[in-house]
Formats: C-alpha cells, sequence, structure tokens
C-alpha cells in the first residue's frame, strides 16, 4: 500500500513540475593554449526549467571533461547587476576582450557550492575552480568562456547611477576558445 502511495506520489510530482529541456553539445578546442588546460573535448550539457509566469526560466550549464570531473553553473538572470553585466558591450563583454560593443555574452555562476573546494575536482581555474563564467558564442560558431576568480561587482555613482567596478585581469583565471564538434 506504501509503495502505491508512494509511486503515486511520484507520478503527480512529474505532472506538476514544468518540464525541463535538454541540450547536449560537444565542444572542441580551438586554439592550443584550451587544449592545454582542458584536453581536446568538453562537452556541455544545458537544461532549462521553465518558472511561473513573469519570471526567467532557471537556466542550468554543466561542463563535463573526458575524464568525468564536471564543473556546474546556473545562469545570472535574476539581478539588476547580472543583466547589466551581460549587457551588449558591458562589462562582461570588456573582461572577455569582445571589441565591436554589441556582442551579447551570458554570466554563469558557480553552483558547486563547497564541491569546488575539493582538490582535484575541477578542470580548469585552479582546485578551486571559477566563480563564474562568461560565455560568448560569435557568428562563426565559435564559443569563449572565461573563468573569473570573483563576481563582477557594481558600485553606485554620486550621480546615483549604478556602475561596473574596474575587473583586474588578475582575476580572470582562463580564457578559453571552442568550436562545436
Amino acid at each position: 500500500m506504501r509503495r502505491s502511495i508512494l509511486a503515486l506520489g511520484f507520478i503527480l510530482a512529474a505532472c506538476a513540475s514544468p518540464p525541463i529541456a535538454q541540450t547536449s553539445s560537444t565542444l572542441l578546442s580551438a586554439d592550443a593554449a584550451t587544449s592545454l588546460a582542458v584536453g581536446e573535448r568538453l562537452t556541455e550539457l544545458t537544461s532549462s526549467q521553465e518558472a511561473s509566469e513573469g519570471m526567467d526560466p532557471a537556466v542550468t550549464m554543466t561542463l563535463r571533461h573526458g575524464d568525468g570531473r564536471a564543473l556546474t553553473f546556473r545562469e545570472a538572470n535574476h539581478t539588476p547587476n547580472d543583466i547589466m553585466a551581460q549587457a551588449a558591450g558591458g562589462p562582461l563583454a570588456q573582461i572577455m576582450g569582445l571589441q565591436q560593443g554589441d556582442e551579447v555574452t551570458t554570466l554563469y555562476y558557480s553552483a558547486d557550492g563547497e564541491s569546488t573546494q575539493r582538490p582535484g575536482a575541477p578542470f580548469f581555474c585552479g582546485p578551486q575552480g571559477p566563480a563564474a563564467i562568461g560565455r560568448y558564442e560569435g557568428a562563426d560558431g565559435t564559443i569563449q568562456i572565461v573563468g573569473l576568480r570573483e563576481a563582477i561587482q557594481f558600485e553606485t555613482r554620486p550621480d546615483g547611477q549604478m556602475e561596473a567596478i574596474p575587473y583586474s585581469p588578475d582575476h580572470v583565471c582562463a580564457r578559453l576558445r571552442f568550436r562545436r564538434g
């Protein structure tokens, strides 16, 4: 009887939960520096779960190394500072070295929490892994990923406007280039 009730509960929960869309891509290293840092290929798994009306979806991206290690990130699409950081030509685009001013980037924060503190678990940005990453996919299909040691910070200017605090190049821990495989 208990098993039947438990099974019914799982079925009802699955019906009530919004669907999760998941995609998988193989990323091939596009230059020698990327190949040296992370190997010849990574698997990028992206899932998106619909949110309630008026809310942004919850987007999760996992980068999986060939040896099984994985880093998981959540898209930073929920606060005004996150939106400002990702604006075309904004702070993240500048950190990534994108020069045209119309490139739209995507910011992700580490979702691994404590697991990034385990030595050897992350496969780029040292044993602690990146605190955040920036991702940009160019018109030619090249994907750039930049590892950040800390989040982009903002401050209020004397005129009341928000402005990104200059980001030190020392806080960029990886610059990776890929193409889809």
